[in-house]
């Protein structure tokens, strides 16, 4: 009697030298591999009757591929085979601090294949009571549903929990535009800042901060009054879990030794402080190769990259600053580094945020204004667009915006006095008035 081989994909069933049976079935190749899974029995019989169900499962594509993998263990090679090589590296570094700090201490000892909604949910009370913030929260909840979309593609499991739980409630922080009158003085006391035109151009264009620095010459045509966005320059790389400690040892020992200013002089006292200031200057130099650096990288999403109109206001303050800048270049002579960015540093490098946000922080306490974010430029410029009666479609274009809606949403507070602008234009036209 003849028998027919199996064919690829019907499974296979040997005998093992323990005495024991074993099937194996193929899920063909997923995440770069090629995944199976083994099925063992004390009968062939027994065998052949979860091999028939395994081979159902894999056809309805609920069968996974391996049970016992942790948590930990999937979201580790997650990083490495997907996350790296498909996102910029701050992005990178923000999904495995979330991973790190948030994620793997609570759910990584638990089998992928295990993990229930009822995991995720007492996963985030858990994270509440820590007094993690809600936006932190909802962060590590969309990290790991992403990373379980890809679970599911790689056959690790047939469904996603992270969908099954709704996400922490955010209270949507109040926007604090500036009101015109504000705009006007801050501009006021920018006027011969050396940064005079980056507010000017953040306000009146809606930019963000990593999009206004990331601006090169070739990307503004002040004759046409027009400025294209291609770039960012943002703060990246570095080894976040590992500068957590040292950064905390850091304010440790800082604190320690201005406690010791306010002692008086003694022997003992100068040890203490020859002690400290030995173990900071350790602590420097450990932390000198796990800083961030400022990097030029590509913008936020494919929508960021627009052409946008400049205003008069902008198109005469980016002159003036272009004079100032060939001065200050004249000045810097052989140290000058020519890279083209509008806004640079003393030797043509690209800026450095953090530098800008502290000189934004001292024009806002000059003009005695509201101590707000820089990045509520962004928001006043949208605001006071949607104020003049701007119409949103060119609003969203304008901010880079994915969707109409999301203009909407986020400046929602304009919308009452868009509406009553409305009304009294119809009340004109029907009216008679």
């Amino acid at each position: 009697m003849s028998t027919r081989r199996r064919g690829r994909g019907e499974g296979s069933i040997v005998q093992r030298a323990d005495g024991r049976w074993m099937a194996r079935v193929d899920l063909g190749w997923h995440g770069g591999r090629r995944r199976g899974k083994a099925i063992y029995g004390r009968t062939r019989r027994e065998v052949a009757d979860a091999l028939r169900d395994a081979l159902k499962a894999a056809e309805q594509g609920t069968l996974v591929a391996n049970e016992r993998q942790t948590v930990g263990e999937f979201l580790t090679r997650w990083l490495q085979d997907v996350v790296r090589t498909r996102v910029r590296s701050r992005t990178y570094v923000t999904h495995e601090a979330a991973i790190a700090h948030h994620i793997s201490p609570h759910l990584g000892r638990v089998r992928l294949s295990k993990l229930t909604p009822q995991h995720l949910q007492a996963w985030l009370g858990a994270l509440a009571a820590l007094a993690v913030s809600v936006g932190r929260q909802r962060y590590a909840r969309v990290v790991l549903r992403n990373a379980l979309n890809t679970a599911i593609r790689w056959r690790l499991i047939s469904v996603n929990p992270a969908t099954l739980i709704d996400a922490p409630r955010v209270t949507r922080r109040e926007i604090r535009p500036l009101t015109p009158d504000e705009a006007r003085a801050l501009l006021a006391a920018g006027k011969g800042h050396p940064l005079e035109a980056f507010f000017v151009v953040a306000l009146g264009c809606g930019l963000r901060l990593g999009e206004a620095l990331g601006l090169q010459w070739t990307d503004v045509d002040l004759e046409a009054g027009t400025l294209q966005v291609h770039r960012a320059v943002q703060r990246s790389g570095g080894d976040v879990t590992a500068r957590r400690p040292l950064l905390a040892e850091w304010k440790r020992l800082r604190a320690a030794l201005r406690q010791l200013d306010e002692l008086s002089d003694s022997p003992e006292t100068a040890e203490t402080r020859a002690r400290l200031t030995q173990e900071l200057q350790r602590v420097r130099a450990a932390l000198e190769p796990l800083k961030t650096t400022v990097q030029v990288t590509e913008p936020k999403s494919a929508r960021s990259r627009r052409t946008i109109a400049l205003p008069a206001v902008a198109v005469t303050a980016l002159r003036a600053h272009r004079v100032r800048q060939l001065e200050g270049r004249l000045a810097a002579g052989g140290r000058w580094q020519d890279q083209g960015f509008l806004f640079a540093s003393g030797i043509g490098t690209p800026l450095d945020p953090r530098n800008v946000t502290r000189a934004f922080k001292a024009l806002l306490v000059s003009a005695e204004l509201p101590n707000i974010r820089l990045h509520d430029l962004r928001h006043s410029c949208a605001t006071l667009m949607l104020a003049q009666g701007v119409n949103p479609r060119v609003v969203m274009e304008t901010l880079g915006h994915s969707q109409v809606s999301l203009t909407l949403n986020t400046y929602s507070h304009v919308l009452p006095a868009l509406q009553q602008d409305a009304a009294a234009r119809m009340d004109a036209i029907l009216g008679g008035a």
